[in-house]
């Protein structure tokens, strides 16, 4: 008789440990999807300054070869001045936000590494809760 109230004891207290478990993986699984969105976000961040890049640089290149062109020196300082905004948009802004975006991958795989070890663990812990509620329910 007191088997029994052990067992049953045992039981609930494993059953609640599991549930424990689940509700932390399902966690897990659920912010690592959040994670996985927030990685793709900054890649296409990336892809897209890259691209602003591409752009002013064409741009750079159409300015140099008007300035050789030019002969009137208020056309030529516009043109300075346009391939002056066109390098400063690119090093003061584009390429920092790159590094920026390129920080938060680095960071955000790890983040991904850390969420995907604890849902093993979650898993290993619900086989090993399973086997323990397996053999309590043993007669």
């Amino acid at each position: 008789m007191e088997d029994k109230k052990d067992k049953i004891k045992r039981l609930k207290y494993l059953n609640e440990e599991k549930q424990k478990q689940e509700k932390r993986k399902s966690l897990y699984i659920q912010q690592l999807e959040e994670i996985r969105n927030l990685l793709e976000s900054n890649e296409k961040e990336i892809k897209y300054n890259e691209n602003w890049i591409k752009f002013h640089e064409t741009a750079i290149e159409n300015h140099k070869k008007q300035i050789q062109e030019i002969k009137i020196s208020d056309e030529k300082e516009e043109q300075e001045n346009k391939l002056k905004f066109h390098t400063e948009q690119i090093e003061n802004h584009h390429k920092k936000y790159i590094e920026f975006h390129k920080r938060e991958i680095e960071f955000i795989k790890k983040e991904i590494q850390l969420f995907e070890d604890g849902i093993k663990k979650c898993e290993e812990q619900l086989e090993f809760l399973n086997e323990k509620m397996e053999e309590n329910t043993e007669i």
